[in-house]
């Protein structure tokens, strides 16, 4: 398959959006002033992936003229992220990569007929994600809670491999292949244990939205992925 660019598969809108998120990161990291809460860190975790059952639609299947609406069941997947950012007080800035890989399990078509099948396949998502934090100052506490939101871009990856709806004995194929990037989003919640003046232990739930993703089947027909899900992220922070 022919690879494209991020920039060209990104909507103007989504790109627009993003250039503004990691401009503003950028701009404020570099030019707000300096105050004694001020500090550059680095993070890691450990993510734990349980995706909504992605929903897909495939054109012309079983039959021409019809659409397949296809339910998928994965498996609970892992990841993991790394990020940079700076603290500004109450609030954090911070530039964020991270992955997951979720397995497919099976399928179910619920319409225009009704089967379950065995499938083998691939929900991998990488993200560039630009996060922004609000700390919830407890000066007297160890424990600190925050909320945070994040705009980026996704690379997505789907593959499946299982026998096609319309003939369920017939032996498993490639019937998707789909990369693409994509718009992504994602709202967190968590807290930080204070370990050391420069180290915290991190947990936090985030929900990450990367749309729907459109490509092709194996014989060339319009097909669609919705990605979103649940996470779970546990690591450390090192402040400077």
């Amino acid at each position: 398959m022919n690879r494209v660019s991020a920039a060209g598969l990104l909507r103007p809108k989504s790109k627009r959006a993003i250039q503004i998120a990691v401009g503003a990161f950028a701009f404020a990291a570099t030019a707000a002033p300096a105050q004694t809460t001020d500090r550059w860190y680095v993070a890691g975790a450990v993510t734990g992936s349980a995706l909504n059952k992605p929903h897909q639609t495939i054109a012309n299947a079983p039959v021409p003229g019809s659409t397949l609406q296809v339910s998928n069941n994965v498996d609970f997947g892992w990841g993991g992220q790394a990020a940079v950012g700076r603290s500004l007080g109450s609030l954090r800035l911070e530039a964020e990569v991270g992955r997951t890989a979720n397995k497919s399990k099976s399928y179910t078509v619920t319409s225009p007929i009704q089967v379950t099948l065995p499938q083998d396949g691939k929900n991998n998502v990488t993200r560039f994600m630009a996060n922004v934090y609000f700390d919830v100052p407890l000066t007297h506490f160890p424990v600190q809670p925050y909320l945070g939101a994040g705009i980026g871009a996704a690379d997505t990856r789907v593959t499946t491999f299982a026998a096609p709806a319309r003939a369920p004995m017939a032996p498993p194929s490639q019937l998707l292949d789909i990369r693409k990037t994509v718009f992504a989003y994602q709202v967190i919640g968590g807290v930080g244990l204070r370990l050391a003046s420069n180290l915290r232990l991190t947990a936090q739930y985030r929900w990450f939205e990367a749309g729907t993703v459109k490509g092709h089947d194996s014989r060339g027909e319009a097909a669609t992925r919705h990605l979103a899900g649940s996470n779970v992220d546990v690591g450390f922070r090192f402040l400077f």
